[in-house]
């Protein structure tokens, strides 16, 4: 019997490529943190969660040489400082890998879900496990410490009801019915996420060495603080309450604990999660004014990160992903 072994798909290859160059970033952002980490309950997190991106970057590199396929630069030591000061509180550090675990949930998700081969879904799947691993740790610590943010609260339903008027739709003005549970939780969701994003933006504006990068991220921080405020509002109106803000646990330090490479990185990485999130925000709304809030705000982020892709390529720093042969180009080499 002849085995089958077939080479891996655009999909697989797309993946890993991506959680390679993801985890090489985590690996610098991690060091740092637990080189400036103060507490010591938290420090066991950090070094869990910097093995598994040591692990997952080794056994990435094993399997793209066997394919024969060149590894991506990514990030590394000349990428972190580590001897820079203290930037982000550790309350800071706790929530950062809280909003990382839920994206690497979803992320490790999808990737097993498009992958064919056994040897990759076995990768992928491991992967999924040690993040589930690691975020319930660190929830279970924020929670140990008063700081986990929680979903807004709402009664619970006490008969079954259908709806019976459009109206239920709403519309862009005018009188609007409370909010279902699920379009609280997604509001509560992109509050959380845009103040994690506004509370790096800020940070990193703040040491970073090139003026024109410090103020894209102060552009970036701006943009996460309107949407903060205007989702807010819509949870306001229904006296419904709201996810707290932290930009106070930023540090005075202007040492940067990393490049401007990496930290212009993070930020396409943080806007890329943020579209993805306001995807899934508009399939669940059902509220007119909630799906034109957010179609609103896909535009503004999604021009915010086509500009930081610019700077990537105009410093040289944006590394091309695998795509498909270029035919055009070939043929006009005969030509």
């Amino acid at each position: 019997m002849v085995e089958h072994s077939p080479k891996i798909t655009s999909a697989e290859i797309s993946m890993l490529w991506s959680t390679y160059i993801g985890d090489t970033m985590s690996i610098c952002v991690l060091k740092h943190f637990l080189q400036t980490c103060e507490e010591q309950d938290v420090i066991p997190i950090i070094e869990l969660a910097l093995s598994y991106s040591l692990e997952h970057v080794a056994q990435i590199s094993d399997l793209f040489t066997k394919e024969g396929i060149p590894l991506p630069n990514g990030f590394g030591d000349q990428d972190v400082n580590l001897q820079a000061k203290k930037l982000f509180s550790d309350v800071t550090y706790m929530r950062y890998l809280h909003h990382m675990g839920r994206t690497g949930l979803n992320s490790y998700s999808l990737a097993k879900s498009v992958s064919a081969r056994s040897d990759v879904r076995k990768l992928f799947k491991q992967f999924l496990n040690q993040t589930e691993t690691l975020y319930d740790s660190n929830v279970e610590l924020m929670q140990e410490k008063g700081i986990f943010i929680r979903a807004p609260y709402i009664s619970y339903p006490d008969k079954v009801e259908y709806v019976t008027e459009k109206k239920f739709l709403g519309g862009l003005v005018g009188h609007r019915r409370p909010l279902l549970g699920i379009e609280i939780a997604h509001l509560g969701v992109n509050i959380e996420v845009a103040n994690v994003a506004k509370t790096m933006l800020l940070g990193f504006s703040q040491v970073a060495q090139s003026k024109k990068i410090s103020d894209y991220f102060k552009e970036g921080y701006d943009l996460g603080k309107k949407m903060v405020e205007n989702f807010m509002i819509k949870l306001k109106e229904d006296d419904n309450s709201y996810p707290s803000t932290w930009d106070s646990t930023i540090t005075n330090s202007t040492d940067p604990p990393f490049s401007d490479k990496l930290m212009l990185f993070h930020t396409n990485m943080q806007s890329a999660i943020g579209i993805g999130d306001f995807g899934l925000a508009i399939a669940a709304s059902l509220r007119k004014d909630l799906i034109a809030n957010y179609e609103s705000y896909l535009i503004r982020v999604g021009a915010y990160a086509e500009e930081g892709a610019k700077l990537l390529i105009n410093y040289g720093w944006f590394e091309k992903p695998p795509q498909s042969i270029n035919r055009e180009s070939l043929r006009n080499q005969n030509n």
